[in-house]
């Protein structure tokens, strides 16, 4: 009867020295957005682009956005995350992000997103593209900001002369080629 709890006291005598010498963070993340203790992790948001940068109330805006992994050659980390789409600093669109062990130096990764302006207010509204990273080695470069902000007018307004419903505006890091 002994010999049958060998393999089980082995199995714990195994997990308990992986948790003890710290391997759990590697393995299973710390808990904050999953990514262990942050050795070189890095997203870098190399380009935003939004279009059309005029529109109606109700129209739908496409935004591109695209980001690198940049980190550690070889990825031992997981981390789960939203990429964000922010106007006038309110999320306005969002899609989950995970980049999963293995991640190589350079994987780009691209998302696109269709905001529906039904029930906004006409105005200006500055356009932020974000992937949030705990413990991100270089925070700085893991938003972009559009500098041309997109016009909403009320359905029906007429474009001032010279314009109509149409243009693109880009953002791109100073950061990546």
């Amino acid at each position: 009867m002994e010999a049958s709890f060998r393999p089980i006291g082995a199995a714990l005598a195994v997990i308990l020295a992986i948790f003890l010498s710290g391997g759990t963070e590697r393995t299973l993340g710390s808990g904050m957005g999953g990514v262990g203790d942050g050795a070189n992790v890095d997203i870098i948001v190399t380009g935003v682009k939004v279009s059309p940068v005029r529109a109606h109330v109700g129209d739908v805006i496409r935004i591109d956005m695209r980001w690198v992994y940049w980190g550690d050659i070889s990825n031992r980390y997981q981390a789960t995350t939203e990429s964000e789409i922010r106007a006038n600093g309110k999320v306005v669109a969002s899609s989950p992000f995970v980049y999963e062990y293995g991640a190589s130096l350079g994987d780009e990764y691209r998302q696109t997103y269709f905001w529906d302006t039904q029930e906004l207010t006409p105005g200006k509204y500055r356009i932020r593209g974000e992937v949030f990273l705990w413990l991100d080695a270089t925070p700085y470069d893991n938003f972009l900001d559009v500098k041309d902000p997109v016009i909403l007018l009320p359905p029906g307004a007429e474009f001032p002369k010279g314009q109509d419903s149409d243009g693109a505006a880009a953002a791109g890091s100073p950061y990546w080629r």
